[in-house]
């Protein structure tokens, strides 16, 4: 399908021209361009939900927009499940300095895909799939802690991506990735369908 390119075989996705003008226009509308109070996520004072890796960003929940999720299941050719959490779809911010250290999803937690539409163009800020022997080399305890606790994936040959506008990556939950600092502003709606809430676990 136009637009669709797999950049790790099997595992993560990117979508270009993901959603039509006229959708895409409403959430610029709705949150890159409204003043929205935020919750500042950081490991410094939050509990990390699984081990403890460096990350910094702005984040508020939002209802299901419902042209993402129909765009993703088009292009994949997938049902994703009924969202049980708000941990389905968020809109995030990052700001100048922000990044998020080497890290993957337990599938057991997550559920099976990941996903970030991107509502911004950017020029760095970059989002790395490691190879295992790259990965290595930044590795830390809180990655380390994940291996040891779910199966962790990498790409064959590292690679990054830049965020542009009206993009959308898709992950297979587990695989390794970091998100460098931004020198801007970075706006993206981000989250798991198939996140388990701990209820339900």
């Amino acid at each position: 399908m136009s637009g669709l390119k797999t950049l790790v075989d099997g595992q993560v996705w990117s979508i270009d021209n993901f959603l039509s003008e006229k959708d895409f226009t409403y959430l610029e509308k709705t949150y890159v361009n409204a003043d929205i109070h935020m919750l500042h996520v950081d490991n410094k004072n939050m509990r990390p939900l699984m081990a403890d890796t460096d990350m910094s960003y702005r984040v508020v929940s939002m209802k299901i927009y419902n042209p993402i999720f129909n765009s993703i299941e088009k292009h994949l050719d997938i049902t994703l499940p009924k969202p049980k959490s708000k941990m389905a779809m968020q809109y995030k911010r990052f700001l100048g300095n922000d990044s998020y250290a080497l890290h993957a999803e337990d599938k057991s937690i997550y559920g099976e895909y990941a996903y970030i539409m991107y509502l911004t163009d950017e020029t760095d800020g970059e989002l790395i799939l490691p190879s295992r022997a790259d990965a290595a080399k930044e590795s830390t305890d809180g990655f380390e802690e994940m291996k040891n606790t779910f199966d962790v994936t990498f790409a064959d040959e590292t690679m990054s991506y830049i965020p542009k506008k009206n993009t959308c990556l898709i992950m297979r939950t587990g695989i390794a990735h970091s998100v460098r600092s931004c020198t801007g502003r970075r706006d993206s709606i981000a989250g798991w369908p198939g996140f388990i809430p701990a209820i339900d676990r």
